[in-house]
C-alpha cells in the first residue's frame, strides 16, 4: 500500500493535468473503451440554488464538464441546451452542466460569476453546476479518462456509461442527440406517477 502522502500528490497531480490538457477537438477512441463502465458518485453543488448533487440513476443523463474559458466549451454548450430544451417534457432524461474553472479547485464566488456572465451574454438558460473541490473531475479523470474541456458522457439509467464526446466537432451536437434518442427509446416509458409501466 502506498504512503498517504504519495497518494495525496498523486491525486494533486491528476487534479492539476485536467485542466492542463486544456480544450481540443473530437475524438471517439475514448468513449468505445468506456463503454458499460461504471460512473463515479457526483460531488457537485448547483451555482445558482441550494439542492443537493443529482442523482444518476433511473434517467438518461448527459454529464458535460466546460468551462466558460474555453472556446470549443461555449461554442458546443448552446447545442447542449438546445437538445435539452427539445426534451424538456422528458423526464427520462436530464443534462448536468458541470462549469469547471481553470485550476484543480474553483473559486466558487469567481465561477459563479463568470458562469452567470457568460450565459446571460450569450442569451443561455441553463442551470450550472459546480465541482468546487476538483473531487468529481478528479474520479472521472482517474476512472473513466476525462483530460480535455469539454467532455460530455451520457450515463444510462444504470449509471454506465453509454457513450462519451471529448472535445468539440462541428457534427457533436447531431451525434448526441441521436445518441440520446437511441437512448429514450431503450427505456420504459414512465407512468404519470413516475413509475416505470413496466412496474
Amino acid at each position: 500500500m502506498l504512503p498517504t502522502n504519495t497518494i495525496l500528490c498523486r491525486t494533486l497531480l491528476l487534479i492539476l493535468l485536467v485542466p492542463a490538457a486544456g480544450c481540443r477537438s473530437g475524438d471517439d477512441t475514448l468513449g468505445r473503451q468506456l463503454v458499460g463502465a461504471a460512473v463515479p458518485s457526483l460531488d457537485i453543488i448547483p451555482l445558482e440554488r441550494v439542492g443537493p448533487a443529482p442523482t444518476l440513476e433511473g434517467r438518461l443523463t448527459l454529464l458535460n464538464f466546460w468551462g466558460t474559458w474555453c472556446p470549443p466549451c461555449r461554442r458546443e454548450l448552446p447545442g447542449l441546451i438546445r437538445l435539452a430544451s427539445r426534451l424538456a417534457a422528458e423526464p427520462r432524461f436530464q443534462l448536468i452542466a458541470v462549469s469547471c474553472g481553470g485550476g484543480a479547485r474553483d473559486d466558487l464566488d469567481q465561477l459563479r460569476e463568470e458562469t452567470t456572465a457568460f450565459l446571460t451574454s450569450a442569451g443561455l438558460v441553463l442551470d450550472a453546476w459546480a465541482d468546487p473541490t476538483g473531487r468529481t473531475r478528479q474520479a472521472f479523470a482517474s476512472q473513466l479518462g476525462f483530460s480535455a474541456y469539454p467532455t460530455s458522457y451520457l450515463i444510462g439509467p444504470d449509471a454506465t456509461v453509454l457513450a462519451v464526446w471529448q472535445g468539440y466537432s462541428a457534427t457533436v451536437e447531431a451525434e448526441i442527440a441521436r445518441s440520446v434518442a437511441a437512448a429514450l427509446k431503450q427505456l420504459p416509458v414512465l407512468a404519470e406517477t413516475g413509475s416505470s409501466a413496466t412496474d
